[in-house]
């Protein structure tokens, strides 16, 4: 929008917000949303080491596992049971019977059974989501 005496140059007015998704990189991300059930702040060592609290780390493995890039990740939220994290959309199959989204969550649930125990927290509950950029856009495990 050009200056035409009646707006600011530079100001508000001269901005319109697009109403379409858009993304600058070329990839779609998806926030994917983690509900471990328990507390997990606690969970914080690596796991090579022989504490048996690296529950947060063998998470984030076991979503890579399954071929999910984690492009960035929140903090723990709702008296740390949760976190959510951004992943390429491209990544995720929501189309057959097993989707990605309820892999992670069973891949996760899966690490409270691991010998040696590297996990003091019970992550046998946790459950998984996914959200678009689009408010509209949801799916679950």
């Amino acid at each position: 929008m050009a200056y035409d005496n009646t707006l600011p140059a530079g100001g508000p007015g001269n901005f319109v917000s697009p109403n379409t998704l858009f993304e600058a990189e070329g990839v779609g991300i998806t926030f994917l949303s983690l509900d471990f059930i328990n507390a997990m702040n606690a969970e914080v060592t690596d796991p090579r080491a022989s504490a048996a609290t690296g529950g947060l780390e063998l998470a984030m493995q076991a979503i890579q596992n399954q071929g999910v890039n984690i492009l960035g990740r929140g903090v723990l939220a709702n008296s740390n049971t949760e976190m959510t994290l951004m992943v390429r959309t491209d990544a995720l199959d929501d189309i057959s019977g097993t989707t990605t989204i309820a892999a992670i969550a069973t891949a996760i649930q899966g690490i409270d059974a691991l010998t040696p125990d590297k996990v003091t927290a019970d992550v046998s509950g946790t459950t998984a989501a996914s959200k678009g950029l689009s408010d509209t856009e949801t799916q679950s495990d």
